[in-house]
């Protein structure tokens, strides 16, 4: 897990005349870890934990600006029509080893009331399928992530 968070804070820009954004990941992983914590219909104190967690282990964010951060996250999840947008970015600033980590923590919040509802499931389907994760590596996620994994 470390070495895709210490690969995100030492992004390189994909090509010379575009950097990348990063504060742009950062807002749009955190919208679909947000996004994961609100598909059972209550957000618990457990998922918000691990998604700060993520958050602050990925991008070193201070507790303050990881506040200001997830507000603004959740602002812009609430309006989106769809999460396309923001796994678009994802997929296009991140590796796959980074994309595979990235489903092991959306696996982590759905676990961490201790159990999976079908629609985190279903969105986990679908959002690892955006980011272009294969199957056998979402199940894999799936177990890694699992509190007896």
């Amino acid at each position: 897990m470390t070495d895709w968070f210490d690969q995100l804070k030492s992004w390189v820009a994909p090509s010379a005349d575009e950097p990348v954004d990063v504060q742009l990941i950062a807002r749009a992983a955190a919208i679909i870890l947000l996004e994961m914590a609100a598909t059972d219909e209550h957000r618990d104190d457990e998922e918000l934990e691990v998604i700060h967690e993520a958050m602050q282990d990925a991008f070193g964010i201070d507790r303050q600006e990881l506040g200001e951060l997830l507000r603004d996250a959740e602002k812009l999840r609430r309006e989106a029509v769809s999460l396309h947008e923001f796994t678009r970015d994802l997929k296009a600033h991140l590796d796959r080893d980074e994309r595979d980590q990235l489903v092991e923590w959306l696996w982590r919040v759905a676990w961490a009331d201790g159990r999976i509802d079908r629609y985190e499931e279903q969105l986990l389907r679908r959002l690892s399928d955006l980011l272009g994760v294969p199957h056998h590596e979402f199940i894999r996620r799936k177990h890694l992530a699992a509190p007896d994994g």
